[in-house]
């Protein structure tokens, strides 16, 4: 289990956005160990301060709405790597967690001027909010082709593929695409030597 921000960092996580974060919460190992980082203290800060969001220690974390739209986010990236339809079920829990108050204003931005929208809500409702928003950005761009999940069955990661030809299988090739690459060799040292 990760305790820290490098920890949490170490292991792959903060890399594409608050939504691959929550997505991946409830998290597997390359031994098909299951984490559910709700239940560590040091998920929540890590999440807050990676990406940006206040500190809300006035309400108590609505960690039902939060799983809800784990599930329906992992829904919609398994629906994506294979190339089915997103279902009209996960994409309703995904506007419903972006349906908050607020209000456009044109900010100056390092790439100069940009349009945003700023929540009224800068509690637990406008930071699912902002989470949410992070994954419906994406399929608004049509990057829905390069959301995938690891292709390691005791992992199932869901990841970005910045690969340039949108080739990659592996959440982390270090981790994941070694672990499978000597599973791969060893299985074959294991035929020749029944072949002989």
């Amino acid at each position: 289990m990760h305790s820290s921000y490098q920890e949490f960092m170490s292991h792959g996580h903060g890399k594409f956005g608050p939504w691959f974060d929550l997505v991946n919460s409830e998290e597997w190992d390359t031994f098909g160990r299951r984490t559910e980082h709700f239940h560590n203290p040091a998920w929540l800060p890590f999440f807050l301060r990676r990406w940006h969001f206040p500190r809300n220690k006035a309400k108590s974390f609505p960690l039902a709405k939060y799983q809800a739209l784990r599930s329906a986010l992992r829904a919609m990236c398994e629906a994506a790597a294979a190339r089915q339809a997103i279902s009209p079920a996960a994409l309703h829990t995904l506007n419903q967690a972006m349906n908050v108050r607020g209000k456009r204003q044109l900010c100056d931005g390092q790439n100069g001027f940009v349009v945003e929208f700023v929540s009224e809500n800068s509690d637990w409702a406008g930071i699912l909010a902002e989470t949410a928003h992070s994954f419906a950005s994406l399929l608004s761009k049509s990057e829905l082709s390069r959301i995938k999940i690891c292709r390691n069955p005791r992992c199932g990661v869901a990841f970005y593929d910045r690969s340039r030809n949108n080739n990659g299988v592996w959440h982390d090739v270090k981790t994941c695409g070694n672990a499978a690459n000597l599973r791969a060799y060893r299985a074959r040292n294991r035929a020749r030597a029944q072949v002989r």
